[in-house]
Parts: C-alpha cells; sequence; structure tokens
C-alpha cells in the first residue's frame, strides 16, 4: 500500500469540491482579484514612497492602472463571445475588475484622488465587489440551484394561468 501525499490529498480535494462541481469560473476571478488589489496597494504604495520609479507614462500623461483593468475586462468580453478559454477569462476578469475598482473614486469624481480622503471610496468599492464575489464563489452551486427553483416555480405558475 503507497502512502498518498497531501499534496494529492489536497489535490484530490480541489477536483472534487472545485472542479468537478463547476467552480473554476467563480473561484478563479475571486482570488485573481484579491491578489491583484493587494499587489496594486503594495505597488503604489511603493511608487508614492519613490521607490517604486513612478508609474507608468506616456510622454507626460499617466495612465492609470483603471485602464488596463478596463482593457482586460474588454478582452474577457470577447473571449466570452467565443466562449473559449475559460480559466483564463475568470483570472483576467478578476484582475480586471481589481485594477478598475481599485481607482474607482477616480471615476467616481472625475479627478485623480487616489491619496485623497476621497480615495476611501475605492476602498469601499473593492471590498464590496469583493464581498459579492466571495458569496458567488462559495455559493454558486446553490444559487444557481434557487434561482433554477424560482423559474421552475415561475414557468408552472405562467402554465396555470
Amino acid at each position: 500500500m503507497t502512502a498518498i501525499s497531501r499534496r494529492d490529498r489536497i489535490g484530490d480535494a480541489y477536483r472534487v469540491h472545485v472542479r468537478n462541481v463547476g467552480q473554476e469560473p467563480r473561484l478563479f476571478p475571486a482570488v485573481a482579484y484579491l491578489v491583484t488589489f493587494l499587489a496594486t496597494r503594495v505597488l503604489t504604495h511603493l511608487l508614492l514612497d519613490g521607490r517604486g520609479g513612478g508609474g507608468i507614462a506616456v510622454g507626460s500623461v499617466h495612465i492609470h492602472h483603471m485602464v488596463f483593468g478596463l482593457v482586460l475586462i474588454l478582452v474577457v468580453g470577447l473571449l466570452d463571445l467565443a466562449v473559449t478559454v475559460t480559466r483564463v477569462r475568470a483570472v483576467l476578469f478578476g484582475i480586471g475588475a481589481a485594477l478598475v475598482l481599485d481607482e474607482f473614486a477616480l471615476i467616481l469624481n472625475l479627478a485623480d484622488v487616489y491619496w485623497a480622503p476621497q480615495g476611501r471610496e475605492s476602498i469601499d468599492a473593492v471590498v464590496i465587489f469583493a464581498a459579492v464575489l466571495i458569496v458567488v464563489a462559495l455559493g454558486g452551486g446553490f444559487w444557481r440551484a434557487a434561482w433554477d427553483e424560482l423559474s421552475r416555480g415561475e414557468r408552472v405558475l405562467a402554465r396555470r394561468s
């Protein structure tokens, strides 16, 4: 009898509880979103302190990371129309959403308020969307079953009318 490694047991648990029940499209963007937001915040703090090189600029125009997030979300939309590369699409969506929402205050105020008190609005938007992602990621099967049940009930009522 061969001993099964901890890595193999974790891999088996992942296959049973995530992959086999179709949870990867929910889990991947949630993880990518949280990792990207944390990395973005660390990087922007390094840039503010002057240790990170000053950000990206084309000529005298500073390119905000929100621009990259919007491009990624648009690419995900195109990939979704092609119904392909589900895992890549999920990760790119999570990254794009984090980059856009991290600068939500800039969009809302139409001013670069990232380090101003109004910049707190970005953190609020990130936390709210993270909560929604986690609810969807953790309860994906339940929410789908509940929706199917509600839809079935409406169809039954419509047939009776």
